[in-house]
């Protein structure tokens, strides 16, 4: 499968601006928006640049999607990430309702996730890098990446035209270049410079560098990298004309392009307002949550255990019958034996 194609391929015949120029117009807000970030003082630091980034997403985006900081967490209590979630915010809690407080690290169950966003304020694509930039490196992005979309959930469906409805299996296709379920990941990296070394050419550098990367399921690829003027976007082409058509989602079937000399992070905006109106998020399992809560109350009830924060009961209830009946007679034994009048000479 071929991963690459650089911008300048032939493409379809250029239409007039539509709408007004209202994709256009997004494009340069969100370009304006980031320009601003960059005369920032104390951008570099991460957890700033951040920061800066949620308030532009949430000026940004429908109001259904939320935006805040932290980890997705599967219901197997694995978790990852630790940058920007997009989440369903008319359907779904974070874990500690921080509210709009970005200081707080949310914890986003991975059913209510729209889209996961690894921030950058330089992402260095070189394939050596120093130790101190190590965490901004793009080998690093492109690992955090890999582990958010192997997370758990259940998978929505082609069929699903609703949550919980489903239509004949015969009325949905898979369309090309796109995923085969509803609910797909969509993870990206954004970065306000890139940094490809002296002399490299930025968008040939960065398209060099995801070759290394051959041995990556394509699925578990970033669906964009926006850094500096580069952008990567998942998309496939007409053969007859080389006509390229992107895509929401790096998938099986698509192909990735790089494109130099534009407004990456504009781009890369509207390429995630376009990837969250195509996802349809399945339900968290609300009976299963509510019998377990119900069927542990009851346990604590008949056995009498309090339950200490952050334990499971039955961890509180072995803690308790161990206070209860004190140490044991080995326990004692030792004790006496360690015991400064009773050691021997």
């Amino acid at each position: 499968m071929e991963r690459k194609r650089r911008g300048g391929a032939a493409q379809a015949p250029v239409a007039a601006a539509r709408y007004n120029d209202w994709f256009g117009n997004i494009v340069e807000r969100m370009d304006q928006e980031f320009k601003a970030i960059r005369a920032v003082h104390n951008i570099e630091r991460g957890e700033e640049f951040e920061k800066a980034l949620c308030r532009s997403l949430r000026a940004l985006l429908p109001e259904r999607a939320g935006v805040c900081r932290g980890y997705i967490v599967d219901r197997d209590n694995n978790m990852q990430g630790d940058d920007i979630i997009v989440y369903d915010a008319a359907r779904f809690p974070t874990l500690r309702a921080s509210g709009r407080d970005l200081a707080v690290k949310e914890q986003v169950p991975a059913e209510a996730v729209l889209a996961y966003i690894e921030a950058k304020h330089t992402l260095y694509a070189q394939e050596k890098v120093l130790k101190k930039h190590e965490g901004q490196s793009l080998a690093k992005a492109c690992s955090q990446i890999s582990a958010i979309k192997a997370l758990k959930r259940a998978p929505m469906p082609l069929e699903a035209f609703a949550p919980k409805f489903l239509a004949p299996p015969a009325w949905f296709k898979r369309r090309r270049g796109f995923p085969s379920i509803r609910n797909p990941w969509y993870a990206a990296i954004w970065a306000l410079n890139l940094n490809v070394g002296k002399g490299a050419e930025p968008t040939e550098a960065l398209a060099s560098r995801f070759e290394t990367f051959g041995d990556v399921p394509i699925d578990r690829l970033p669906d964009v990298v926006a850094a500096g003027s580069v952008i990567m976007n998942p998309c496939v082409y007409n053969e007859k004309d080389l006509g390229r058509q992107i895509r929401p989602f790096v998938t099986e079937d698509t192909q990735i392009a790089f494109t130099g000399g534009v407004r990456a992070l504009g781009l890369a905006a509207v390429h995630l307002i376009w990837a969250i109106e195509d996802i349809m998020l399945g339900d968290i399992p609300w009976p299963a949550l509510l019998h377990d809560e119900l069927a542990q109350a009851e346990q604590v009830y008949e056995t009498g255990v309090v339950l200490d924060p952050g334990k499971s009961l039955d961890q509180s209830l072995h803690e308790q019958k161990a206070a209860t009946l004190g140490p044991t007679r080995e326990q004692h034994h030792g004790d006496t034996e360690r015991s400064p009048g009773n050691s021997t000479k």
